[in-house]
């Protein structure tokens, strides 16, 4: 009698509360995913940018020639100026194996670096412009071939970090050409600061001004 009514009587209620309870579940489970499609979302939005903005700095390095042709400056500027802010590593020698590596430069600011004064026999090889950072040994080296290729000039520096986590003193130690070696002057020195490091670009600012964009090129030669 009464205990069958009962029992008929609480199975819908039972059915009408396991399904409310199914609802506050999902309604909390789509709440919590929102905020994580958000993220997802501007994480591929990021990724997107950083590809474009990449290959714009890329493609006008190689339209100013690794900076031989001055009237492209600006636009490889602008570049530079539109990743910087997209930044992976704000810090890059907190992150010393990725700092750590051989970079190949593919522009640059500095004509004595690129070499347009110099007689054509003794200017760089394209693509032979490199430079060697050991982020832990706090050691660099930069390498160039000249002669078609049958002559290397290098020069090996000590890097001091400052605070800021991007940027370094740098102290010349050595001079190379060919086979001679010459003691770097004490007064042989600059400021490099990296503003913006992954794990295949990096770009660098220089302290009279210079711009260096550089592609890795393999483990460190230091």
């Amino acid at each position: 009698g009464f205990r069958y009514v009962h029992m008929y009587m609480c199975v819908p209620l039972l059915l009408l509360h396991t399904a409310s309870g199914f609802a506050v579940r999902a309604a909390a489970g789509r709440s919590a995913a929102a905020p994580l499609r958000a993220v997802a979302a501007q994480a591929s939005e990021y990724q997107s940018l950083l590809g474009d903005a990449k290959a714009a700095l890329i493609d006008a390095c190689t339209v100013a020639d690794m900076g031989r042709i001055a009237e492209f400056r600006p636009s490889v500027l602008e570049a530079i100026e539109q990743i910087e802010p997209l930044n992976p590593t704000p810090k890059p020698l907190e992150a010393p194996d990725l700092l750590t590596g051989c970079w190949r430069l593919i522009y640059t600011t500095s004509d004595s670096i690129l070499g347009t004064t110099r007689p054509r026999p003794f200017r760089p090889r394209y693509k032979r412009i490199l430079q060697s950072i050991d982020a832990r040994q706090l050691a660099a080296k930069n390498e160039e071939w000249v002669l078609l290729g049958l002559l290397k000039n290098m020069v090996r520096a000590r890097l001091t970090p400052r605070d800021d986590g991007r940027t370094v003193d740098v102290q010349f130690l050595r001079f190379g050409i060919g086979w001679l070696r010459i003691p770097a002057p004490a007064a042989a020195k600059g400021v490099l600061e990296t503003t913006y490091l992954d794990d295949t670009l990096r770009v660098s600012r220089g302290d009279k001004g210079n711009l260096f964009v550089l592609v890795r090129d393999g483990p460190s030669r230091v």
